[in-house]
């Protein structure tokens, strides 16, 4: 990470905006802030920002993470939230996700190199098994690769959605920064349609015809947030996109940085009696069919 290089010019950057007054030459009478370095030094900040947020992911450490998803469209209300623990190298992961917040965890743990995930399912998706868990080819097939976490999974397609809309819409992307009281935030962009294509925004297929142009053509604010030290700790995207009379899109999509994951955070692999195998591949698409619905019948 970059965090030393960056983080005396990203202070000064965010403190010379949030009392901009003071960054003027000094004259009689009240001092006026010059408006150019005023906004020189905001974009500086907010491009340290996601440099930080970048860098972060670059160089991904072991991280307890959690991911909030909310989505609010017409008939459709969506919560998720996903919980992530990555540990080592080569690493052991623990994935974890409910669909409400007083809901049942299923989890998904990765040991060091295996070949296999054991996945524990929720309540709603017992009926999928004889067992408590059951036993997939990994993710990790080719190797831990950080986007295939799936929080940073969000993070990753976040950042490429703040890289699209740079180039395809610069001049309605925000470009704000402030000191806050646990560090600092940077406020850029990204388009809804961008983020649709990019699966940040998780809108049914048979709703997609309801979004018209202008709502698809909004950017949607992103708040990247840093410690006083220039780590990054998290993000949120968040946005109310409206457009007459087409149903009103309420977005918020939240990355928070719980902390150092631990390898007492992890479960032990679980016994083979209580483990169903699934290999065929048929059966492999209907089982991750059946577990990623959020109400399935049996």
């Amino acid at each position: 990470m970059r965090v030393t290089q960056v983080a005396r010019p990203l202070t000064s950057a965010v403190l010379c905006v949030a009392v901009a007054a003071g960054c003027a030459q000094p004259t009689t009478g009240r001092p006026v802030a010059d408006p150019a370095t005023a906004e020189q030094a905001t974009k500086d900040a907010v491009a340290r920002g996601i440099d930080a947020f970048q860098d972060h992911f670059a160089n991904f450490g072991d991280e307890h993470a959690t991911v909030y998803n909310y989505l609010n469209f017409g008939d459709t209300k969506i919560t998720t939230e996903h919980e992530s623990f990555k540990v080592g190298d080569p690493p052991s992961v623990l994935s974890k996700r409910r669909y409400s917040s007083d809901g049942d965890w299923a989890e998904t743990f990765t040991p060091p190199e295996s070949t296999v995930d054991y996945v524990k399912l929720d309540e709603d998706h017992q009926f999928l098994a004889p067992t408590p868990y059951v036993s997939v080819p990994t993710f990790y097939a080719g190797g831990f690769e950080t986007c295939l976490l799936l929080t940073a999974w969000a993070a990753c397609n976040v950042d490429t959605s703040i890289g699209q809309t740079k180039l395809d819409a610069p001049d309605r992307q925000p470009s704000e920064a402030r000191a806050t009281e646990n560090g600092f935030e940077v406020t850029t962009g990204a388009l809804l349609g961008v983020m649709l294509d990019e699966g940040i925004v998780s809108i049914p297929e048979e709703q997609r015809g309801d979004l018209t142009e202008a709502m698809l053509d909004t950017v949607v604010p992103v708040t990247i947030r840093l410690d006083k030290a220039m780590r990054f700790t998290g993000f949120v995207v968040r946005g109310k996109v409206t457009d007459g009379e087409a149903p009103k899109l309420e977005i918020q999509l939240e990355y928070e940085v719980l902390g150092e994951a631990k390898k007492s955070d992890l479960p032990d692999v679980p016994p083979a009696e209580e483990i169903t195998v699934i290999t065929d591949k048929a059966a492999l698409d209907q089982f991750w069919e059946k577990f990623n619905d959020r109400t399935p019948e049996n």
